[in-house]
């Protein structure tokens, strides 16, 4: 078994899980040393100094973006995700001697992006992760497959023709139309690029 990634699973372990069934919820039981792990990690542009609440938020924000692209691009991940957390019976033992190294890795992975929580040993993951990841999959499989045949056409001027349309369309449409998650997906753009910046503005005052 790896014992380096065995380590990691312990290290990010969380005693209880939150009653409320959010990521930010979830990533309010790490301690502030163990959200700097995926900050390192990740390389993300959070300031370790930060208050925890404000690293809380710019990196359930940054997993909750990330979360798709990965089980998108990870078709053993996904599956391992659906099977051995999603599907699951029982929660799945971290600890167990069982367990592979390519398991152990896709935990250590699933655990980095907020997919599950290793709660006193054991795999959980919030329900809104869940339900939002198995249909921005979805929607993801289904947006390839039309960006594919969208790009079997040959006529380029109707392409730059119907871009130019949704484009308008998308400047026009009123913010009244947007979907709740729509909106809560801007929010979280505009609130992680601002911190983005704040980032950015300690490190030249640091560097000063």
């Amino acid at each position: 078994m790896n014992e380096e990634l065995i380590k990691t699973i312990k290290e990010l372990e969380i005693k209880t899980a939150p009653e409320e069934q959010s990521l930010e919820a979830a990533n309010q039981n790490y301690t502030k040393k163990q959200l700097t792990h995926f900050i390192e990690r990740h390389d993300l542009p959070i300031a370790k100094s930060w208050l925890k609440d404000e690293i809380v938020t710019a990196l359930s924000d940054w997993m909750g973006d990330s979360q798709k692209e990965l089980l998108a691009n990870n078709q053993d991940l996904l599956t391992f995700y659906q099977k051995e957390v999603l599907q699951a019976d029982e929660p799945l033992n971290s600890y167990n001697a069982d367990l592979s190294d390519s398991d152990l890795e896709k935990i250590t992975q699933l655990i980095e992006y907020g997919l599950v929580y290793n709660v006193g040993g054991e795999l959980w993951a919030p329900e809104t992760t869940e339900n939002t990841v198995s249909s921005d999959v979805e929607s993801s499989a289904s947006t390839e497959e039309k960006s594919e045949a969208v790009s079997t056409h040959t006529d380029s001027p109707k392409k730059q023709t119907n871009t130019g349309i949704s484009t308008k369309k998308t400047v026009q449409s009123p913010s009244s139309s947007l979907s709740t998650e729509e909106k809560l997906a801007q929010n979280k753009q505009t609130r992680l690029k601002y911190l983005r910046e704040q980032a950015k503005k300690k490190k030249r005052k640091k560097k000063k």
